[in-house]
């Protein structure tokens, strides 16, 4: 046995570097579990974007796309950044298809699909159709709109009252202040 390491590449905004682990395993065991023909295929959701990569084994790039997801603004209210997971799972689709279809021809096995996102709240119906979260007239009815972007601080005031109280249990979990991004003041303030 011998240390052996694998590089795995990751990327954020079209950035990529290459992440280094050692384990104790023998050659044979990784080209086992990582064989030299598969490939790779990383998700990333943020913000703005979906981008998708496609790497080989020892992490060389072979192919990669982003495609921009929406995200709405109230006008009249700067706390809001709503966004719609029909577009960010459109944004997704149309990222891994275009990344594999400008990869090299002859591709070997997809062997492994990795995903991150960031942290917001995707409310729908009991059947996962997306629910409007926006207020107006809308607001609980199927529709778009259904993500509050971990951005949206439309509960500021509900934070603001939870943090005077010093008393909610929850603070006890939250580092003793209620942060207007958590997602559970979402809950509240969604009626």
């Amino acid at each position: 046995m011998r240390f052996t390491e694998i590089r795995i590449a990751c990327f954020s905004h079209q950035h990529v570097c290459n992440v280094s682990f050692h384990f104790g395993h023998s050659q044979k065991l990784i080209d086992t579990l990582m064989p030299p023909e598969a490939y790779y295929l990383g998700i990333d959701v943020g913000t703005g974007s979906a981008r998708a990569l496609l790497v080989k084994h020892d992490g060389t790039v072979v192919a990669s796309s982003t495609h921009d997801t929406i995200t709405y603004r109230d006008p009249h209210d700067h706390n809001i950044f709503e966004q719609s997971t029909s577009n960010i799972w459109s944004s997704i689709v149309a990222a891994v298809r275009d990344c594999l279809a400008s990869s090299e021809s002859g591709l070997g096995v997809v062997e492994g699909v990795g995903i991150d996102a960031t942290c917001s709240l995707a409310v729908t119906d009991f059947e996962g159709r997306p629910v409007v979260v926006s207020k107006g007239p809308e607001m609980g009815e199927l529709g778009e709109r259904n993500v509050v972007l971990w951005a949206d601080h439309r509960a500021e005031k509900e934070a603001g009252v939870i943090n005077e109280s010093g008393e909610a249990i929850v603070l006890d979990y939250v580092g003793g202040t209620m942060s207007v991004s958590l997602f559970q003041l979402r809950f509240v303030d969604i009626d």
